[in-house]
């Protein structure tokens, strides 16, 4: 009977934790507790948080966060009028503030041609690092390195 007992105890403990963490995942939208070796942390991104964007192309849409990182966002088909678009709004289609995935956010714009808003739903998200992702990240530091470099130049001459 104690066996019995015991072993009711630990299910239920059991079942206890793997609810709140469950309930964790579903609340931020990302696993709590560090990131596993191999997986990249920056896989998902708020767009509530989201600093700039450029439009390479019609169907390519770079999303610039505060926390200086680089999301490449490509369309589900061509998106016109969305590389003549002064902003964009980002709607998570998930309910959650992550965007990490196919098809979880659509694109909002104005349609500076045609007037009135469009909505383009979003296929494919790569996160870009490196020199990838240097070229569309613009920072404080950046900047600042930037203009010492030329001061330092000027007067050195």
């Amino acid at each position: 009977m104690k066996k019995q007992a015991i072993a009711t105890i630990v299910t239920v403990a059991a079942l206890g934790i793997a609810l709140v963490g469950g309930a964790s995942l579903a609340m931020t939208g990302k696993p709590s507790g560090d990131v596993k070796p191999g997986t990249d942390r920056y896989r998902c991104f708020n767009p509530t948080f989201t600093r700039g964007f450029q439009t390479p192309s019609d169907s390519t849409l770079i999303i610039e966060t505060d926390d200086n990182q680089a999301y490449e966002l490509t369309m589900a088909g061509p998106c016109f009028g969305l590389q003549d678009s002064f902003a964009i709004g980002i709607r998570s289609r998930t309910g959650m503030n992550q965007v990490c995935d196919a098809f979880d956010a659509n694109i909002l714009f104005r349609d500076q041609a045609m007037g009135g808003r469009r909505e383009c739903s979003v296929s494919a998200i790569r996160h870009l690092t490196g020199d990838e992702a240097a070229k569309y990240i613009t920072t404080s530091k950046k900047a600042a390195s930037a203009s010492s470099g030329a001061s330092s130049q000027s007067s050195g001459q």
